[in-house]
């Protein structure tokens, strides 16, 4: 397992992008200056080079969905579905943020560059610049985080599990109902601030229909057949379309339904069901497609494209494992643990929303989530508070979701950053910020309100 971890951190660190470079450096340099400092035995440096080794599998092993998309030709299908059905910018919304929520809850960071691909001609044509980089950057960012709510590959949720003990089936429900919330909100607050507006002339040239245009034209020339021939070919384009968006959701549903059915029969590890799931999935998926030509085209393409989606994160997350690990083995967490768990006891209640709200401070100066919600969730759950374990969870659930969308160190922000061109700090903070906050606020009460119900 080391020697894996240090495969994919050293040839890794040559590959990354910028800002994932900067951080993975920061990372990885802290976390060994912490480890020599504090004299920490090898066994010990073993264990912190492993310690993210099965978020980087889960994220190399959901790639392999890109395999049937690319067989099938899903993305052109659904830019197709878009272009005629998502005709004004309020339904474009919506259906930005949808797609890019359900491929990320089976393709993980993948999700990330097929979305922005699929949507991003389209959203380009009907609004100006600025306004289509927001548009863009805040479908993209909150449809995959929401995902991270309840999605089975979400890393946040297998570490709450872990802090907690709350296991992944009793945050699925709740986690649906906020990422529903979540979509309102963010429809709500873009409406408001005018960014889905119908006003735009590009908008106005987008929304008619180009298959209309040319019926007239074949009606004014009395062709009728070419008419009748035009129909035929959209309506078989459109059950062409309607099946791609039905297969993708049966794909995302079947990894959900595969991993309950492996988690309530006591089969495997958290991160094992989350891997399993992906290649049974995948390869059901492309056997049905039977296209062996498409297959090979496809598999190399996984090879040589889809695994270097995630080459930022890989050495990423084992540079930040050994940081973590590193804060955990030297003590200082121990040191100040105490604390912080004397506040929350004198907190009481607050605590649940206090902690998470630093959490999303910490995230902001470059704090990750993942750190975070080890630390407090481990503290809440040792502390004394009158609340159900399975609020604390969600809480730490929702901080974490608000951080990600946040903090311009965040890998989702750095990367659509990167596919956009827009600041990190201006997709983050200026265009996720009060929304945010506004969902973090709204979360937090929404997990008091069903720990207290489902704990009768």
């Amino acid at each position: 397992m080391a020697m894996a971890s240090v495969a994919v951190l050293i040839p890794g660190l040559s590959l990354v992008s910028a800002g994932f470079k900067k951080a993975t450096i920061i990372f990885l340099i802290a976390g060994a200056v912490i480890l020599l400092v504090t004299g920490q035995p090898f066994s010990e440096w073993v264990i912190a080079i492993n310690s993210m080794t099965n978020t980087v599998a889960i994220m190399v092993a959901m790639q392999l969905i890109a395999i049937p998309i690319s067989i099938g030709r899903y993305d052109e299908h659904i830019s197709n579905w878009a272009n005629q059905h998502a005709r004004g910018n309020t339904a474009l919304f919506s259906f930005s943020t949808l797609v890019t929520h359900l491929f990320a809850s089976f393709l993980n960071m993948g999700a990330i560059p097929l979305s922005i691909n699929l949507m991003g001609k389209t959203i380009r044509s009907r609004l100006p610049e600025e306004s289509a980089d927001r548009f863009l950057s805040v479908t993209v960012s909150r449809g995959y985080v929401l995902a991270a709510l309840w999605a089975p590959p979400a890393i946040n949720l297998y570490l709450v599990g872990q802090a907690t003990g709350i296991s992944w089936s009793q945050l699925l429900v709740p986690g649906i109902l906020l990422a529903m919330i979540g979509f309102g909100l963010s429809y709500w607050t873009e409406l408001r601030n005018g960014v889905i507006a119908e006003n735009s002339e590009k908008a106005e040239g987008a929304n008619v229909p180009p298959i209309a245009h040319a019926q007239n034209d074949f009606c004014n020339n009395d062709n009728h057949s070419e008419v009748f021939h035009a129909s035929k070919i959209s309506r078989a384009a459109e059950r062409t379309e309607n099946a791609a968006m039905l297969h993708v959701a049966i794909a995302a549903l079947s990894i959900v339904g595969i991993v309950f059915f492996l988690e309530k029969a006591g089969i495997g590890a958290g991160y094992t069901r989350i891997m399993l799931a992906g290649v049974i999935v995948s390869a059901i998926w492309s056997l049905a497609l039977h296209d062996s030509k498409r297959f090979r085209a496809a598999v190399h393409e996984y090879w040589h494209d889809g695994l270097l989606k995630v080459r930022d994160m890989g050495p990423f997350f084992v540079a930040m494992g050994i940081f973590s690990r590193s804060l955990q083995s030297s003590g200082i967490l121990d040191a100040i643990a105490p604390l912080i768990q004397n506040c929350a006891e004198q907190l009481g209640l607050f605590a649940v929303v206090l902690l998470p709200l630093v959490m999303i401070g910490l995230s902001v100066i470059g704090f990750h989530p993942f750190i975070t919600i080890v630390l407090f969730g481990t503290i809440l759950a040792a502390t004394p508070i009158k609340l159900p374990m399975l609020s604390i969870a969600l809480s730490l659930a929702v901080g974490g979701a608000a951080s990600y969308m946040i903090s311009p160190f965040a890998g989702i922000i750095m990367s659509i950053s990167r596919y956009t061109g827009a600041k990190a700090s201006q997709i983050s903070i200026k265009w996720n910020g009060i929304y945010s906050i506004a969902f973090f606020i709204v979360g937090v009460l929404f997990a008091i309100g069903w720990g207290k119900i489902a704990s009768g």
